[in-house]
């Protein structure tokens, strides 16, 4: 049966999307009334106008002379979206001359018609006497694509001429002498001698990010050499590229301080980020993230962006640029830019691949051969032995894995007239899981349309997003079965059924995953949408809002598996979440004398979250046909229904200044003041101040002189910034729970019973973040070489925690309190260079590391009187039979959260007991020996790749790494055991290592994690010509290609930040449902084509 990828109506949102087909056919409806309008002309006075303006468009002058003249301008603007920024500054000048200024170096004329100016492209030269020399060419960039849109001039004369969409371009000239000038805005301009010579071929390469690159900077923009605080920003041409089916994969490894972990290959997995280290004990950490200006309450919900529909990300670090965000900028900002239209004939464009999936390592274990060898060799009796051979030769890893197959397409259409632009994508992946029954599907919509009107100072964007996700869950459990089922079992019996076995609470981990059903259906949608009106000059108003809807429905059902003597078990299981988010702002820009420049911000914002959560459950059914699809048919004593609803609220008044004099000096500050439903009565508001400055040392007199060096720029910021989001909404209120029933002697009857479940905290306030940045740019050989470079210092204060408290007075033991602190201090350098600039080849390198160092600085303090402390706080433990209560984590002042603190490992003895160090002497207990407290953190992150162009072929790989990280590996501990057989399998190493006592928790299993893996390499052929087609290159690309690791565990990443709020971030375990998903190596092939 097909299924429709279209969301359904969602409980709570009774029409939404009625609602929203009509808002959006009402949107279309006023932005193509708008396109039809053409404004009228009234006067044909001739004018004249001072203008003062710096690095502007040709496009901005225009519609200044509108708003200060009654003329009106017509043009294409294709024409003239290329030509270079404008400085000009006239007094009392006349409109021909103003124009004759703006085009003198650009192959554009005027003409005038009453008062109506004509802008476009310039003719060839009537006034040549001499038959005309005609050179012909073609401008490609560094992959042989053709490029639209060059300006072609020859060099000191007005004679010029534009590029087609293929690139070509015809120019006729008085003679074969002359130099051709070719430009085009973000490629290195070139030079070429016509030499007599009637076609050239030309190769543009793009240039080093220009300092008027414009970064998103939150409620605004900037440009580069404007920005003060820490901000890095990664364009489309450095993604990561191959099977990216996480948009946050396009970025990993390409930011200093930004690390990005997939702890395994499970695609329904979601990203870990961390930005600058841990911020919390116990909230989320991950930053904030925002999607042309709408700010995602999950950050899970970025899968809901295919990644093919991004354009840039812009990264912010420091407290200085998150502070802006307030409540919400603790750790860090993500602001990620989609694909918008552009103005001209409407563009079709297409990305796509086929890739292919296979797990990257197992694990040693022995074969069934191995298996017989060992335990004869151990002693056992052929009738032992015989108990176990089952006729199976199972590799239970391989029987669970297979080959997966993931395709992905995304086809987008843009277009517009110079008032209005539109773009809309579509989208579908399928990837099916490394692991059989595992999976997801995603289809999406997204659309987003720009009208301008009334001469532009009206400014209306809107968008709309859909997505429905279709996903099969792996069972965790799985793949401790996997690792511990004897390799005698086979995994079907001669009939083709399912061999059954329940040894040491052990079943058949392929039946598990193929007979339970075990999936989920999510669907996304988002309208948004902002209007800007330009009051005066410099002057703008404007609302933004934003609606977003998430639903999961979610079913799970689990058969009688023979010999487990489990009940079958049905759940279905329905979430919800919904934000609401309007804001009003104001934006003044002016500029005085040429040297003064200002600008404000005020915004006003309201946000509004609801969760929702229903789920009903049974159990012990008769007939197990139906699945979840009769919950009624459940034995009565085992159907168990639940459900809540939570809604929260933060407002939030915030305004921003800045200023530089002579874009030399910079200087900005903002505070915004935040209220938020979750906190205490006490501490419902908070304040975040900033300020940050930049000194662009390069423009200095004493400097200038300096041929080599591009640019200079020293920064320095300081802010404060809160943590909304660690904690729940009603994590500050007494609770109450029910506990059994109680008699009423009066009525002679029974009533349900309650008692607190958790104590209030009136006081419960933000936690803040202090930090402070110093960084420094720079640029050399005119930007061949950059860099940016950051020192910064961040204190995490008021951390909250539960602590142990008494009762009385309190009702229940611990309570959520803020008495710690945190720091996290790094050093961050990223570099890129184009080390090669040739016609033919080209070389391009980009490099980053970041250190890093957190420490716990304290976790004391006192609560209504009451002293809440502790120095070591216990944080994961040891998994495995009789190690469930070995703790090996810990908070302790001084070190870096959830140390390990563990007996450092002597050996072992002739029988095989293991031995530890007491100091010096080697002991056979480990719980008499000395424990040592060991970092796990890595010292450091890095990541480096190039990009390798020659003529139509490109080589770009990406390596990524980091140093000093430790890892427990609890999966070998357990594995390297002997004494597992014969019930259980164990790796080859066990038969070897001398170990022949039970698993005791020690360094010996704290192995080193540091790694350099080959992320990405993909090879490139573009086509440099094709009739009809824009741009075509095909590729081929492998992911995760190797790892170069001391660690012996299946992968150095495996559980890195991925179990938070258990603090198994170091520690790898295949144990009680924290089974590790492999990780998978990938290869694809991929199509680009525009036309």
């Amino acid at each position: 049966m097909k299924k429709l990828l279209l969301p359904r109506r969602q409980p709570g949102w009774p029409g939404m999307y009625t609602l929203m087909a009509r808002v959006m056919r009402l949107t279309l409806f006023l932005l193509f009334t708008c396109i039809l309008k053409l404004s009228a002309t009234g006067y044909s006075q001739e004018v004249k106008l001072s203008l003062s303006m710096k690095e502007v468009k040709l496009s901005r002058i225009f519609a200044l002379i509108q708003q200060k003249s009654d003329y009106q301008f017509l043009y294409n603007d294709e024409d003239v979206r290329n030509a270079p920024p404008i400085t000009i500054s006239v007094h009392d000048a006349t409109i021909p001359q103003i124009l004759k200024t703006c085009l003198k170096d650009y192959p554009l004329g005027y003409s005038i018609e009453n008062n109506t100016v004509v802008i476009a492209p310039l003719a060839p030269a009537r006034e040549m006497t001499a038959p005309a020399f005609v050179v012909k060419g073609r401008v490609t960039d560094e992959k042989g694509a053709g490029l639209p849109g060059v300006a072609v001039l020859l060099k000191g004369t007005q004679t010029g001429t534009l590029t087609d969409g293929n690139g070509n371009f015809s120019l006729s000239l008085k003679d074969g002498s002359g130099t051709l000038l070719i430009k085009l805005i973000g490629y290195t301009p070139q030079e070429i001698a016509v030499a007599g010579r009637q076609n050239i071929e030309v190769q543009l390469v793009p240039e080093p990010q220009s300092l008027n690159s414009v970064v998103v900077v939150g409620y605004g923009t900037q440009r580069i050499k404007e920005v003060s605080g820490a901000i890095a920003s990664v364009s489309s041409r450095d993604f990561n590229k191959g099977v990216v089916t996480n948009p946050m994969q396009q970025v990993q490894g390409k930011v200093a301080g930004l690390v990005i972990t997939l702890p395994g290959g499970d695609p329904n997995q979601a990203a870990v980020i961390r930005l600058r280290g841990q911020t919390s004990l116990l909230g989320k950490q991950d930053p904030l993230i925002v999607v042309d200006g709408v700010q995602l309450d999950d950050p899970a919900r970025i899968n809901n962006i295919p990644p093919g529909d991004i354009a840039s990300y812009d990264v912010l670090k420091d407290a200085s640029a998150t502070a802006i965000y307030g409540a919400r900028g603790a750790n860090g900002v993500i602001i990620i830019n989609t694909k918008k239209g552009q103005a001209g004939m409407m563009a079709v464009d297409y990305a796509g691949y086929v890739g292919a999936d296979r797990i990257s390592k197992q694990y040693n274990m022995l074969s069934a051969d191995e298996w017989k060898t060992a335990m004869t060799n151990l002693g056992s009796s052929p009738d032992a032995i015989a108990g176990y051979l089952k006729g199976g030769n199972t590799n239970w890893t391989d029987a669970l894995t297979r080959t997966g197959v993931v395709q992905s397409h995304t086809l987008g259409v843009s277009g517009g007239t110079p008032h209005f632009v539109y773009r809309a994508s579509a989208n579908y992946l399928d990837q099916q899981g490394i692991v059989i029954n595992t999976g997801q599907q995603i289809a999406g919509l997204r659309f987003n349309a720009q009208q301008k009107a009334l001469q532009d100072r009206l400014d209306i964007q809107v968008g709309v997003v859909l997505s429905k996700t279709v996903r099969k869950y792996a069972d965790y459990n799985i793949f401790q079965y996997a690792l511990n089922s004897p390799p005698t079992y086979p995994v079907y019996n001669a009939d083709g059924s399912f061999f059954h076995y329940s040894d040491f609470a052990l079943q058949n981990p392929v039946e598990m995953q193929t007979e339970q059903e075990n999936g989920g259906v999510e669907h996304f949608s988002q309208m948004f949408g902002t209007v800007n009106y330009e009051l005066l000059k410099g002057l703008k108003v404007g609302v933004t809002g934003s609606l977003t809807h998430f639903g999961l429905d979610s079913n799970y059902f689990q058969p009688t598996f023979p010999l487990v003597n489990n009940l079958n078990m049905a759940k279905k299981t329905d979430n919800n979440r919904d934000s609401k988010r309007g804001d009003v702002h104001i934006n003044y820009n002016h500029t005085w004398n040429e040297k003064h420049n200002f600008g404000f911000t005020g915004v006003y914002e309201y946000n509004e979250f609801t969760n929702s959560n229903f789920s009903a459950q049974g159990g012990n059914f008769l007939v197990e046909d139906f699945q979840d699809n009769n919950l009624n048919a459940s034995d009565p004593a085992r159907i168990i229904i639940n459900s809540y609803k939570e809604n929260y609220k933060l407002i939030s008044f915030m305004g921003r200044v800045n200023y530089n004099y002579r874009e030399k000096y910079y200087f900005e500050a903002s505070v915004r003041r935040d209220g938020s439903s979750k906190f205490g009565a006490n501490q419902r508001w908070g304040t975040f101040p900033a300020v940050s400055g930049a000194w662009r040392i390069g423009q200095e007199p004493f400097l200038q002189h300096v041929s080599w060096l591009s640019e200079l720029k020293l920064r320095a910021g300081y802010g404060i910034v809160g943590n909304s989001d660690a904690i729940s909404p009603y994590n500050s209120q007494l609770l109450v729970g029910t506990v059994g029933r109680y008699y009423d002697g009066a009525t002679n009857s029974y009533h349900q019973a309650y008692i607190p479940t958790q104590n209030a905290n009136p006081d419960l306030r933000w936690e803040e973040r202090h930090g402070m940045n110093l960084g420094l740019n720079f640029g050399l050989l005119d930007n061949r070489i950059t860099g940016d470079f950051n020192v910064f210092n961040d204190k995490t204060k008021h951390l909250l925690y539960n602590y142990t408290v008494p009762v009385p007075p309190f009702y229940v033991n611990n309570i959520l309190a803020n008495v710690g602190n945190l720091s996290n201090k790094g050093v961050e350098l990223a570099l890129s260079a184009d080390i090669i600039k040739g016609k033919r080849f080209s070389w391009r390198a980009q490099g980053q590391i970041a250190f890093l160092k957190t420490r716990v600085t304290s976790l004391s303090g006192t609560y209504q009187g009451y002293k809440v402390v502790t120095d070591n706080i216990v944080g994961g433990s040891a998994q495995g039979r009789g190690l469930s209560t070995t703790p090996i984590t810990y908070l302790k002042v001084g070190y870096a959260p959830y140390t390990f603190y563990l007996p450092h490992f002597a050996g072992v003895d002739k029988d095989g007991h293991q031995l530890f160090d007491s100091a010096g002497v080697a002991i056979s207990t480990a719980q008499n020996a000395p424990k040592h407290y060991i970092n796990p953190v890595p010292d450091f992150n890095y990541g480096f790749g190039s990009t390798l162009s020659l003529d139509n072929w490109s080589l770009n790989f990406f390596f990524r790494g980091v140093h000093g990280q430790k890892n427990f590996n609890n999966t070998l501990m357990i594995l390297d055991n002997v004494n597992r057989l014969p019930g259980n399998n164990v790796t080859r190493e066990a038969l070897t290592n001398g170990i022949k006592d039970a698993p005791v928790a020690s360094d010996r299993w704290l192995e080193n994690a540091s790694f350099l893996r080959l992320d990405n390499a993909t090879l490139t052929y573009t086509f440099k010509e094709i009739k009809g087609l824009q741009h075509l290159s095909l590729y081929l690309s492998g992911n995760n290609l190797f790892v170069i690791t001391k660690y012996r565990g299946l992968d150095p990443e495996i559980l890195n930040g991925n179990d938070v709020f258990n603090h198994l971030e170091y520690i790898d375990v295949e144990y009680n449902g924290h089974g590790y998903y492999p990780k998978t190596r990938s290869f694809s092939f991929g199509v680009n084509v525009s036309f």
